[in-house]
């Protein structure tokens, strides 16, 4: 059976570092996307076209993708803001990243799944692409101050129309698009006052693990007919009580 070659971005993140390992462990080839050089993945600015499209030009000479993993996220530091105080160079990075950069490298995957009418992407999206942010449950809650920061949500939200657009461009193709939209992920999380606050809000009192990513993405992998064109939650019940 021919290996399948893999493209993850944000390979040196939390999620996509565990998500390299355990598909290397599947017999998988995976190529991963970062700004960090590291075990697992190649030096790239996704954020930047030019850079992309060199990157993996010389990357499908050799090994041209079956699948794509949209993992890379700007994750904006959780400290005090007022919405009427924004500083418009950080709203634009986390829609930089999750946005324009799963743009460019979606872009070029899909010339070589075009080519072969078959191929895989998998997107990530947040809970908060659904729903504001509680910020109340990140710190002490004044009338104008928070600490979740906006653009986060307005990213995740746009994954969502960006999977759901995609999947419904390449209906009746061999290429199939969908997305999870994950609640806390336990490598994330460390405040035991947050977590307490945020369970008063789920069904299931623990965050999903990167182990539980993982198979999910590969059930997904071996069954893609049954995934394409959803937006699959994997959030404990963050969604179900009011």
């Amino acid at each position: 059976m021919k290996q399948k070659t893999i493209v993850i971005t944000g390979s040196e993140g939390k999620i996509g570092k565990y998500l390299s390992v355990f598909f290397r462990k599947k017999n998988f080839n995976v190529i991963g996307l970062d700004t960090k050089v590291g075990k697992h993945s190649i030096k790239c600015d996704i954020t930047k076209e030019s850079q992309v499209k060199k990157k993996l030009n010389n990357i499908f000479k050799k090994n041209q993708p079956d699948i794509l993993i949209n993992a890379a996220s700007l994750i904006p530091k959780i400290k005090p803001f007022k919405f009427s105080n924004y500083n418009s160079k950080e709203w634009r990075k986390s829609l930089e990243v999750d946005l324009i950069g799963s743009f460019y490298v979606t872009k070029k995957c899909c010339e070589f799944f075009e080519k072969k009418n078959l191929g895989l992407i998998i997107n990530f999206s947040s809970i908060y692409g659904i729903f504001g942010a509680d910020q109340s449950i990140y710190g002490k809650k004044t009338k104008y101050v928070g600490y979740k920061k906006l653009e986060y949500s307005v990213s995740k939200a746009g994954v969502i129309g960006f999977t759901k657009s995609l999947s419904s461009f390449y209906k009746n193709t061999g290429i199939k698009v969908f997305c999870f939209i994950l609640g806390g992920v336990e490598v994330n999380i460390k405040n035991k006052k947050f977590s307490k606050l945020y369970f008063q809000k789920t069904v299931e009192t623990k965050f999903i693990t990167t182990e539980q990513i993982s198979k999910y993405i590969d059930f997904c992998i071996s069954n893609p007919s049954i995934a394409s064109g959803s937006c699959i939650t994997l959030n404990g019940g963050a969604d179900t009580i009011l």
